[in-house]
């Protein structure tokens, strides 16, 4: 079993390697073709994520599982409609709670010495503001579509569908698989004043997977926080949205903070039993 676990681990960085080399080739071609930047980095999103993630996760399980690749992948399965009014009500009742994590993350004092990390993070802020300069409506469509629903999908191929799922085969205790591969996930996209929050998104993914059996739950989960993110570059009113907002004050934190506590731990019992 170790010796296929680290099999599949290297097939599926190899994948990655070649895809990621195949997709600096491709941007080449579109700034020598001198495509438009927010189409470029559009299509740069759209070939990451079925490049780098979907398909080297689907091709290590159907090598590794031969006919029963969506059934260890968790995709044969999808959620009745009681999951997903959960997964939304969660979504929405954990607003605020997540609003003050990332405010507070974003306000760590670093030392001088790793003050790099905050260049890094400024360069990834000013990417993604361009990346999500939208003008039109066509253009918010697209964006969720892509940087919403495809990069939710791509990514829970790749971190629960495979990563999380190769640490599982090995025995591994289900919660340090879980939170490994939150903290790889979080550490991946290369954002210190954000590693909190998205940790504990990746590791709420990965809870999802393991207790409804499913990875469509957490790619729906993933898909919705990621397109409000990108509504909310468009229409900047969301921000200032009562509990939807981005600054929480003390009282809707705690209220957030415990009600979520409360629907996760009825939603996992409930999961449990289906």
């Amino acid at each position: 079993m170790k010796r296929k676990l680290g099999t599949q681990i290297l097939s599926l960085l190899a994948l990655v390697m070649l895809f990621y080399l195949l997709i600096m080739v491709a941007m080449v071609i579109f700034q020598m073709k001198g495509v438009e930047q927010w189409r470029m980095l559009m299509a740069m999103s759209a070939l990451q994520n079925i490049g780098m993630f979907i398909i080297p996760a689907v091709i290590v399980a159907r090598i590794f599982n031969a006919g029963k690749a969506m059934r260890v992948m968790q995709i044969n399965r999808c959620p009745n409609v009681m999951q997903i009014a959960m997964v939304l009500l969660i979504y929405v009742a954990s607003a605020p709670m997540m609003n003050g994590i990332v405010l507070w993350n974003e306000g760590w004092q670093l030392p001088e010495w790793l003050s790099w990390l905050r260049d890094m993070e400024d360069a990834a802020m000013a990417a993604t503001e361009q990346m999500l300069s939208l003008t039109s409506v066509g253009r918010l469509v697209v964006a969720i579509l892509l940087v919403g629903v495809l990069t939710g999908i791509g990514e829970e191929f790749f971190f629960r569908g495979s990563l999380q799922r190769l640490l599982l085969e090995q025995n591994m205790n289900r919660h340090a698989a879980i939170w490994i591969t939150a903290f790889i996930f979080s550490v991946v996209h290369m954002q210190a004043f954000g590693v909190v929050p998205r940790m504990l998104l990746g590791a709420y993914f990965g809870y999802l997977a393991v207790w409804s059996g499913s990875l469509w739950l957490p790619i729906l989960a993933h898909a919705l926080n990621n397109s409000v993110a990108v509504a909310a570059y468009y229409d900047k009113s969301i921000e200032t949205m009562p509990w939807i907002g981005t600054e929480p004050t003390t009282l809707t934190f705690v209220i957030s903070s415990v009600t979520t506590a409360v629907l996760i731990f009825v939603f996992a019992k409930f999961l449990r039993k289906a």
